[in-house]
C-alpha cells in the first residue's frame, strides 16, 4: 500500500501559502479597490467595471470600494449548480 503522507503535506503547505498570500493582500482591510476586487473575483477590471451594476460596490467621491463579504456573498448567492 501506498503512503499518501507526504502528498497531504504537500497539499496543506499550497493551502497554508494560498492563505497567507491572500491575508498579505488584504492589508488588514476588508475594503479592496478595483484591481484587487478584480484579483480577488478572478476576472479583468474591464469585466468587473462592465459588471458594476450587478457587483456589490460602495462608491465614495468617486473612487470604487469593494467588501469582501459582499463579494462572497454575492458568488453564493449567484453561483450556478
Amino acid at each position: 500500500m501506498k503512503d499518501n503522507s507526504q502528498g497531504s503535506v504537500t497539499d496543506v503547505d499550497a493551502l497554508v501559502d494560498a492563505v497567507a498570500d491572500r491575508l498579505r493582500r488584504s492589508n488588514g482591510t476588508p475594503w479592496m479597490n478595483t484591481a484587487e476586487a478584480a484579483d480577488y473575483l478572478r476576472v479583468s477590471v474591464r469585466w468587473l467595471r462592465q459588471h458594476l451594476h450587478e457587483t456589490p460596490h460602495s462608491k465614495v467621491k468617486g473612487r470604487l470600494f469593494f467588501s469582501r463579504r459582499e463579494l462572497d456573498a454575492w458568488l453564493a448567492e449567484n453561483r450556478r449548480t
